[in-house]
């Protein structure tokens, strides 16, 4: 899904998760969930892909890396249900929480576009920012979101 439909997506998942955040059963709930969560899906196959693109680079191997940060730059998303859910928990924190995945997405497509250009400056730089975007995002929620979602201390 790409930018005005994409928006318009976040928009609609954020305005339910506050009118659904609201209520004091969906908060109590939220704790542990019976079976991981998408997003935590989501994340190792983007610490896979970003591993790869790294070793990717160091060797030039620039199909692969073209690969690695084109998946990275798409990176499959938790379905809605789920997404309504953390937004209901972020609040007013959400924009936050997507702008570090629109900087990591910025970044993956450089990388896909150095990789093809065969540029191992341009796509280390572009490797840089993303693993920037990954961390801001991990240091801000990371360990807020763990105690929320699987209660752990």
């Amino acid at each position: 899904m790409h930018g005005l439909a994409h928006g318009r997506m976040f928009g609609l998942a954020m305005a339910m998760a506050m009118a659904l955040g609201a209520g004091g059963a969906w908060a109590a709930s939220a704790a542990q969930p019976a079976e991981p969560m998408a997003l935590r899906g989501v994340m190792q196959q983007m610490e896979r892909d970003k591993l790869a693109a790294g070793a990717a680079l160091g060797q030039q191997d620039w199909a692969e890396l073209a690969t690695r940060a084109g998946r990275l730059a798409h990176h499959a998303e938790p379905p809605l249900t789920e997404k309504v859910r953390i937004l209901g928990w972020l609040l007013t924190d959400a924009p936050t929480f997507r702008n570090h995945d629109v900087q990591v997405k910025a970044a993956a497509t450089d990388l896909q576009a150095a990789a093809q250009q065969k540029d191992a400056a341009a796509a280390a730089s572009a490797l840089q920012r993303m693993q920037q975007g990954c961390d801001g995002c991990h240091n801000s929620f990371r360990d807020k979101y763990l105690k929320r979602f699987y209660d752990t201390p």
